[in-house]
């Protein structure tokens, strides 16, 4: 526990501190983003490093590529054509230096 916790709460404990549950508050703003969701996912290492790779030349983090590709095997999946353009030109990128 940080300091300022134990802190606050020694000043809560000796009353000075005033709680008030009618008080007005100001909510944080929402999220911009779609919220997500975490899966657990294990990769043998040789696996990892070549999507950690894959991810430095694509200047992205490696959950982004992950969800990319996702994205992507679930659209053929899918035979639908709506995919995100930077999706799309990375997973083009990346089939290219495959080939190379």
């Amino acid at each position: 526990m940080s300091e300022d916790v134990v802190r606050a709460a020694e000043a809560f404990a000796r009353g000075e501190v005033e709680y008030d549950e009618t008080a007005q508050i100001e909510l944080p703003p929402t999220a911009d983003t779609e919220p997500m969701v975490m899966r657990l996912v294990r990769l043998p290492v040789d696996l990892d490093q070549r999507v950690r790779a894959a991810a430095d030349m694509a200047g992205v983090k490696p959950s982004t590529l992950i969800r990319e590709w996702i994205e992507l095997g679930l659209t053929e999946l899918e035979n639908d054509r709506s995919v995100s353009l930077s999706a799309l030109r990375r997973a083009i990128a990346h089939a290219t230096q495959s080939v190379q």
